[in-house]
């Protein structure tokens, strides 16, 4: 019994290892280095369709099968393995089968040595490794291109740079960005902008053919490489090509869309032979492209960087500023010149930074709403004047109110209300007590959608004033449509007020807001000239250096009680 199990077992493996390696598309070989004859199993002829029996040794196994290009290394492969003694031979190559199909064949075996050390057998197996070697191929060019575009990507970009860097006198990179291309997607769907994006690539390639390669790097980022040119001129005159060429409608799906792009420039050596930093500083062009309206082509520049540079330093200090308590308040008075009362203070936000010193607010302030800053920052300020205020009252100091500089960033945000609401009861400081200043341009932002906010600001007790009045494009509709309650008159008006039709359009400005029943502050006075000319046509309440400069907290309780003297 015991003998006919061992038997049957026997049996049965050589079952399995049949099975086995007809499943894996493997073939057993054996080469007989002493007599070179070489043995073939026969599932060779299901891989290839070839009978094993048909080659004499591999030489001619070589010779017979192997594609024309890799005989000679794959010869040499196998002499240098014999010559040299090696224990393990692995050689990938490219067979053609007997159909003329293309077939990848992975060759392994072990060598067996003579008593002198020398190479007697190698035997091993032969795999086929087509379906791996194509899924690589697959995956090596979706690696390099995006499929529905059929650009080489940004890895592909890569290489090729640095071998024009390497080879080139002279060259350039063009960054195209492609303007507005969001509110497509957001429009249409992102289907329609994937066509929009196939179709672009294919027009633009075409064109821009003959001077330089495009490439595909993400979104709606498209780079054309330049290996040669002749001067930074000629480098503009064909990005204004580029933007005139676009100016005729793309069809998709029968809508005509007109596309714009912005640009930026940047040239080999000469602002770098590093590749990565080529790419930064074509997007830093770029960016400024972006900023300048679009639409429109930017050279990189040292100053360029340099500001780029700043910018990047900002944004990412003014992420601590508050923490490392770099912020403070500065209080500007206000004054009614003709009864010499205080009427209030305006808050201005000031940041002294341990690496950049002093950063104007006209700076740092729309880089903070750019980043989203500017809401911890807002609500910090809140915090500051709510303390001010209870602080000041606390010494029964009659401060009237305070004015809060707030940005449609700000207001848009879901908490404001509920926010600004704590931070008084946390102060015990009245609503009341503060005014709420708002930008033309935010006005028009709200007015636009049509947001109830500033409903809801005066629900809360506040006040609010439309700060810079007359520097924005703000219509009539705007201030007979929201509850603006004070117009502040922007500096330019004031500095220019010795022109007669300056001081008329300032005159027209105080004659409107009391029709209107608006309050009316003029803000940057700084002359006894200016106070005259702006008390001449009606307007009495003052902020500027004439009365005082801004001061600190510690400063108020001085300023209020001593007297005010304004006389003309």
């Amino acid at each position: 019994m015991e003998g006919y199990a061992v038997e049957t077992y026997n049996k049965s493996n050589d079952n399995i290892y049949t099975r086995a390696i007809n499943g894996a598309d493997i073939s057993i070989w054996e080469w007989d280095v002493e007599k070179d004859t070489l043995f073939i199993s026969s599932n060779f002829k299901n891989i290839t369709g070839y009978d094993p029996k048909y080659f004499k040794n591999p030489m001619d196994f070589i010779e017979k099968l192997v594609i024309e290009n890799e005989i000679t290394q794959v010869k040499d492969s196998l002499n240098c393995f014999v010559n040299e003694n090696g224990s393990n031979y692995n050689r990938e190559f490219k067979i053609k089968s007997k159909k003329g199909e293309l077939i990848y064949l992975l060759v392994k075996g072990k060598s067996t040595k003579n008593s002198d050390g020398k190479i007697r057998l190698i035997s091993g197996c032969i795999c086929d490794i087509t379906s791996e070697k194509l899924m690589e191929d697959d995956i090596n060019y979706l690696s390099h291109y995006r499929p529905f575009i059929n650009l080489p990507n940004k890895s592909s970009f890569r290489n090729h740079l640095k071998m024009a860097v390497k080879n080139s006198k002279q060259g350039a990179l063009l960054l195209l960005n492609i303007d507005n291309f969001k509110l497509i997607n957001d429009h249409y769907d992102y289907n329609f902008g994937d066509m929009l994006l196939t179709i672009f690539s294919r027009s633009m390639s075409m064109f821009v053919k003959d001077f330089g390669k495009l490439y595909y790097l993400n979104g709606n980022e498209f780079i054309i490489l330049i290996s040669h040119f002749n001067s930074e001129e000629g480098l503009k005159r064909l990005c204004n090509r580029i933007m005139n060429y676009l100016k005729n409608p793309f069809c998709i799906m029968g809508e005509n869309i007109f596309l714009t792009v912005s640009i930026g420039i940047s040239i080999f050596p000469t602002h770098s032979r590093n590749i990565n930093k080529l790419y930064k500083y074509a997007d830093i062009a770029m960016c400024k492209s972006k900023s300048s309206g679009k639409n429109t082509v930017t050279m990189f520049t040292k100053s360029l960087h340099d500001s780029y540079s700043r910018r990047l330093i900002i944004e990412q200090s003014l992420k601590n500023a508050i923490k490392d308590k770099e912020l403070r308040i500065l209080y500007q008075p206000q004054i009614d010149a003709f009864s010499h009362k205080l009427v209030g203070f305006e808050s201005l936000l000031r940041w002294d930074n341990n690496k950049l010193g002093f950063v104007s607010p006209s700076e740092f302030i729309p880089i903070a709403e750019d980043t989203g800053s500017i809401i911890d920052i807002g609500y910090w300020i809140f915090e500051s004047v709510c303390n001010t205020i209870h602080n000041l009252q606390l010494k029964n100091i009659d401060i009237k109110k305070i004015s809060v500089n707030v940005c449609s960033y700000q207001l848009s945000e879901p908490e404001f209300i509920k926010r600004v609401l704590n931070i008084c009861k946390k102060y015990k400081v009245s609503p009341s007590m503060i005014q709420i200043e708002i930008t033309e341009r935010t006005l028009i932002d709200i007015f636009v959608n049509k947001t109830k906010i500033l409903d809801e600001i005066l629900d809360m007790g506040m006040q609010i004033a439309l700060d810079d009045f007359g520097t924005g494009y703000s219509s009539l509709n705007y201030l007979i449509s929201l509850p603006v309650s004070t117009l502040k008159i922007d500096k330019s008006f004031i500095d220019n007020i010795y022109s007669k039709k300056s001081k008329a359009v300032i005159k027209c400005i105080i004659d409107l807001s009391k029709i209107l029943n608006y309050n009316i502050i003029a803000e940057g006075v700084e002359t006894k000239e200016q106070l005259n000319s702006l008390l001449d046509i009606g307007c009495s309440v003052i902020q500027g250096y004439y009365f005082s400069k801004p001061i600190k907290e510690n400063e108020i309780e001085h300023f209020v009680n001593k007297k005010i003297k304004c006389s003309k």
